[in-house]
């Protein structure tokens, strides 16, 4: 049953406000108030609007009021026209806030006395003394059969009724019983094999390890085998005989081992990437006749070279199984390691991934090749989805937005498990916006946007590219904290996409934190030069929000495309910066004419791109200035 149809309905097993010892209506209250006075509520004010009206409707005894069209009306302000089966806000709103306060109660209110929840299938709160909300988290984690679901809401059993002990019993030593299966089974593998695959890896490569390669074979990612990487040369020596080491690392942990797991481990992180988990797996190739066929194959193989004077060198080959090919070749030379080991690490092999692994990389370029030679986008499967939605973002055409948009909602339709797909909508929606391309009517895109981000993450809880995605949906939405949280969690989940780190610094910038966001992007650039376009869009901002003429003049001729609309704000910008004042009424004027509620609505526009106050003030100022048609309101201008 969908969660919409059921918070039509009173949650027959929400607790009242005094319905278990010590929980009175002022208790509850103070500790909505605490709720609402912390970090994870403060920076948004939605999620708070929403908890505040559900608390206090249940405490005045109205429960039964608690829906999703009186939500969205009175505690989101939709009009009376809200329709909750075509709009999906107080569904989205209401996974955020449980996360919201998951996260609250985890952290600051750990010591809270009472706990508010907002349990899966209602929007109803209910007011645990926390020692009984730790104990039903419990009983939750033994029993996952009776967990609240969308299709299962725990207000399914009788009021007053728990789950039978003898049941709770059982439940716990079937789960006993199989954790020690599942342990026998590891201990047994680890003896059978040889000492060299100490955790029994190699004995558990059977016909579940090869799952992988359905899965490519499924959505049509192209896949890469990182093969052992071989060293040449003599030792590596000790740090005491490298030439001016005073301090330093030995060169000699740059092992070939070392740096084969990494750039194993990085490529991994990339979700335009299936990776084999082991040197001793190998892919099933499906090349078609004469190596004409969609799906991609690559094997990455290095070789580590030892220098006498302490230093070494890094070669890196990239070959097209299916060709035979060898498509990319690098050498990395004269490395030292310096006193900050992890950062010498990390810098070598964000350089290698910006070389292979980004959109923009051989990888995904020979695999475009490739899905081109054997029949197109429609031949590849999802992939060819995922190729479409980039293929736009290099042009910028209406009619390539939505020819991806399409695609990919059918892909998430035939396979809900689909995470990249939700992640790339959510970035095709947000266009709707920030690029005003082909607006659907019914739910804001914004919305629609969010929905699709959270189910991303939901799918995916390891994925950057997720975390990403979600950053700029927040972004957009003006919820700096949750923006900030997504992009922090985004960099920390894979710290060599230069991407991640570009579009975050630019989020950075935007929300005045000017010094370490342009930090980062400076980072970004010097690994990769050759960025898109919105890489250049953050640069001109930066530079522009530090009052840096040339700089912004500098990044804004690298956008020269007139179907880009974000760039056209960049671009007005710098240029009345510089004194250009003619050239950004220009600009001004394309903008508009590309995006109409630039016209309409400039200062909602300005507010989405930028969230932060004072910044949007300066630039409601300037653009004023180069005849954006802002209303000259005392309201306005508060």
């Amino acid at each position: 049953m969908p969660e919409s149809t059921i918070a039509e309905k009173p949650d027959a097993g929400a607790e009242p406000a005094d319905g278990a010892a010590g929980v009175t209506p002022e208790a509850v209250r103070r500790a909505l108030s605490r709720v609402l006075d912390s970090e994870e509520l403060r920076s948004s004010p939605q999620l708070a609007n929403i908890l505040r009206f559900v608390v206090e409707v249940t405490l005045d005894g109205r429960s039964e009021a608690i829906k999703g069209y009186t939500i969205a009306v009175e505690a989101l302000g939709r009009d009376a026209s809200f329709d909750p089966q075509a709009d999906p806000i107080v569904r989205v709103e209401a996974t955020r806030l449980r996360r919201a306060l998951e996260r609250y109660y985890a952290g600051a209110g750990a010591s809270d006395e009472i706990e508010i929840v907002v349990p899966r299938g209602s929007y109803v709160p209910q007011f645990l003394p926390r020692g009984a909300a730790r104990a039903e988290e419990h009983d939750s984690d033994i029993a996952p059969a009776i967990e609240a679901t969308a299709e299962e809401p725990r207000e399914a059993l009788p009021p007053g009724r728990t789950v039978p002990a003898a049941r709770r019993w059982r439940l716990r030593w079937g789960t006993a019983v199989a954790l020690a299966a599942l342990v026998i089974l590891v201990l047994t593998a680890g003896v059978v094999v040889e000492t060299t695959d100490p955790l029994g890896l190699r004995a558990l490569i059977t016909g579940a390890a090869w799952q992988p390669l359905e899965r490519t074979n499924r959505l049509g990612i192209p896949m890469v085998e990182v093969r052992d990487f071989d060293v040449t040369g003599g030792a590596p020596l000790p740090p005491s005989e490298i030439a001016g080491s005073a301090g330093a690392v030995s060169s000699g942990d740059f092992t070939a081992r070392a740096i084969e797991v990494r750039v194993r481990d990085a490529l991994a992180r990339f979700d335009l990437l299936d990776v084999l988990a082991s040197p001793d797996a190998r892919p099933a190739l499906s090349c078609g006749a004469e190596g004409v066929s969609p799906y991609s194959v690559f094997a990455l193989a290095g070789l580590v070279e030892n220098h006498d004077d302490g230093s070494i060198s890094v070669l890196l080959r990239l070959s097209d199984l299916c060709d035979g090919t060898i498509v990319w070749s690098r050498e990395f030379d004269s490395l030292r390691r310096g006193s900050d080991a992890t950062a010498s690490e990390v810098a070598l092999v964000r350089d290698i991934m910006a070389a292979i692994a980004e959109p923009y990389g051989i990888i995904q370029a020979r695999a475009r090749a490739r899905v081109t030679a054997a029949g197109g986008t429609s031949a590849a499967g999802p992939y060819g989805c995922v190729l479409m939605a980039y293929s736009y973002w290099r042009s910028y055409l209406p009619a390539e937005h939505k020819q991806a948009r399409e695609c990919l909602e059918k892909a998430v339709a035939a396979d809900p498990t689909f995470a990249l797909g939700n992640a790339l909508l959510a970035e095709l929606y947000l266009d709707e916006v920030r690029n005003g391309v082909n607006p659907e009517p019914g739910a804001p895109p914004l919305n629609r946007a969010l929905a699709a981000a959270e189910q991303a993450v939901e799918l995916a809880p390891t994925s950057a590219y997720a975390q990403r995605v979600l950053m700029d949906v927040h972004f957009f939405r003006g919820e700096r904290g949750a923006a900030i949280a997504a992009g922090e969690a985004a960099l920390a989940l894979n710290p060599y996409d230069v991407d991640v780190l570009a579009d975050f610094g630019g989020r950075l910038a935007a929300l005045g934190e000017i010094e370490r966001g342009e930090a980062m992007l400076a980072k970004a650039a010097q690994a990769a030069p050759g960025l898109p376009p919105w890489v250049d869009y953050h640069r001109v901002i930066a530079a522009y929000l530090r009052h840096d003429a040339p700089a912004a003049a500098t990044a804004a001729d690298q956008l020269m495309g007139e179907g880009y609309a974000p760039g056209l704000l960049a671009r007005a910008l710098a240029s009345h910066l510089a004194g250009e004042d003619e050239a950004a009424r220009a600009d001004v004027r394309k903008l508009i004419a590309l995006v109409p509620v630039w016209g309409s609505e400039p200062d909602a526009m300005i507010a989405r791109f930028f969230p932060d106050p004072a910044v949007a003030r300066r630039v409601r100022s300037d653009l004023a200035a180069v005849g954006l048609p802002i209303r000259n309101s005392a309201a306005v201008a508060n």
